[in-house]
């Protein structure tokens, strides 16, 4: 359990950064929403409870999903009032959250204010050693990294010999050069006070595979159990632990007391453990919630006894990280998947009536344009009902952010041409709107069917 470090008279202020653009910079993997779908930070959503417990009062503010401008989110903020501020960061809206964060810290210079987001895995202690804007960053929102820092930065100047370093926490103390405490990553179990929903405006957000509202988040364990090339949640970067499942249930439970009638389980890999996938479906379907749901997964995780289990709970769309159709780059990176497995997974997926949502990465290292138009045939082949294609890049976190200069892509402009090509023959097909149609259940599957076809259309022509 997580130790108390009892705090009163405390304002937190939970901050999503304004942004021109559709940002999703939550669980240290940052993207830009392509049919501008929202969703609240998990990394912030699992501070919450955390904090009430011990004593702050917590308040949360997504100046992104709100509109907010600079101007505007700063007048919010000083009405607040907040001792200190966490706010979520990312690599790819740096240029804009940096010169907010300026503007912040001059209006309220004795705020605290506190990083989290992928800019601190590489290159955290440089981060706040360039930002003096930054008191502190945390690098696991799932343990109590946050209540130790707020502590120590309640104290500076009363400086212990031997204690000043904090476990997954960078900060400066007192004006002094960053302290960097040592990164530690757990694997088995964790439990954290069931984080408030309600402090977030539930209703506002959008989702592409919602079938009902509002929709909340669930986080059942942190990091991932795989370890692909590209990505930061990676378990050498993150480690991988999980929630005891009476946990769980007690925040599911919570969740229908408030209305919620959709879950988004935010695990990298539901089913990691399939034993322990298979107990919380069936606790679900025991405690009879009535949840419908999406979840990520992988193609090598699932089987028919996990499949049945999931669709009777509720679940109704899985998202794949598909990658490529090519076997040798699936390998190269570390995927150990294959393209048997992928058709395989597929199909058992669609005996179910379970949509399949499948993520792929144009231009992996050592692919041609011809591999990346054979992996779009495959995308038709396997009949995804959803695909998502983005083009390679190096992430912080990353085995390739170690020693970038030995990663090779296309050239980027190539890249963006042939993703056109690849979108167009995916989603251009008389064939695939058809089956789109046919799988309309609710007013929503309709109206994110028209808003993605006209997102498709506007980015081409834009492009």
């Amino acid at each position: 359990m997580i130790e108390t470090i009892t705090k009163t008279n405390q304002k937190v202020l939970l901050l999503n950064p304004p942004g021109t653009k559709p940002y999703l910079r939550d669980y240290f993997c940052n993207n830009i929403s392509k049919s501008k779908y929202l969703h609240y930070p998990v990394d912030l959503l699992l501070l919450t409870g955390t904090l009430k417990e011990n004593g702050f009062e917590v308040s949360f503010l997504d100046a992104l999903l709100k509109g907010y401008s600079q101007e505007n989110t700063l007048e919010k903020i000083k009405q607040i009032n907040p001792d200190y501020i966490v706010i979520l960061v990312g690599t790819i809206s740096w240029h804009e959250d940096k010169e907010f964060l300026e503007k912040l810290k001059t209006q309220n210079p004795n705020v605290k204010i506190i990083g989290t987001g992928d800019i601190f895995l590489d290159s955290g202690k440089e981060s706040i050693e360039k930002n003096a804007f930054f008191d502190g960053c945390i690098l696991d929102f799932s343990d109590n990294t946050i209540l130790k820092l707020i502590d120590r930065l309640s104290r500076q100047g009363t400086r212990d010999k031997g204690q000043l370093a904090i476990d997954n926490c960078i900060y400066r103390d007192n004006g002094s050069g960053p302290i960097v405490g040592e990164i530690k990553r757990l694997k088995g179990e964790f439990s954290i006070p069931t984080p408030i929903h309600d402090l977030f405006p539930l209703k506002e957000y959008r989702y592409a595979f919602s079938r009902n509202f509002p929709t909340a988040h669930i986080l059942t364990d942190f990091g991932c159990a795989f370890n692909c090339n590209f990505c930061p949640i990676r378990i050498d970067n993150l480690g991988f632990k999980v929630r005891p499942v009476e946990d769980i249930i007690k925040e599911l439970k919570y969740l229908k007391s408030i209305g919620i009638k959709e879950l988004y389980f935010r695990d990298q890999t539901f089913g990691a453990n399939k034993k322990r996938a298979i107990e919380l479906c069936e606790r679900i379907i025991e405690e009879d919630l009535q949840f419908t749901w999406f979840c990520f997964s992988r193609v090598d995780v699932i089987n028919e006894e996990l499949l049945d289990a999931m669709k009777k709970a509720g679940c109704h769309t899985i998202i794949f990280g598909i990658e490529s159709a090519n076997d040798k780059t699936l390998t190269d990176v570390q995927k150990r998947i294959s393209s048997e497995k992928i058709k395989h997974a597929f199909r058992l997926c669609k005996k179910r009536d379970i949509r399949r949502a499948a993520t792929f990465i144009i231009g992996l290292p050592g692919e041609t344009e011809e591999n990346i138009m054979n992996t779009v045939n495959f995308a038709i082949e396997i009949d995804c009902s959803f695909a998502s294609f983005n083009i390679a890049e190096i992430r912080p976190g990353t085995n390739w952010s170690k020693n970038p200069d030995k990663i090779k892509f296309l050239p980027r402009n190539e890249l963006e041409q042939i993703r056109n090509k690849v979108i167009k023959k995916f989603y251009l097909r008389p064939g695939y709107v058809f089956d789109r149609i046919k799988e309309i259940r609710t007013f929503h599957d309709m109206q994110v069917l028209l808003e993605e076809g006209l997102g498709i259309v506007a980015n081409l022509v834009k492009s």
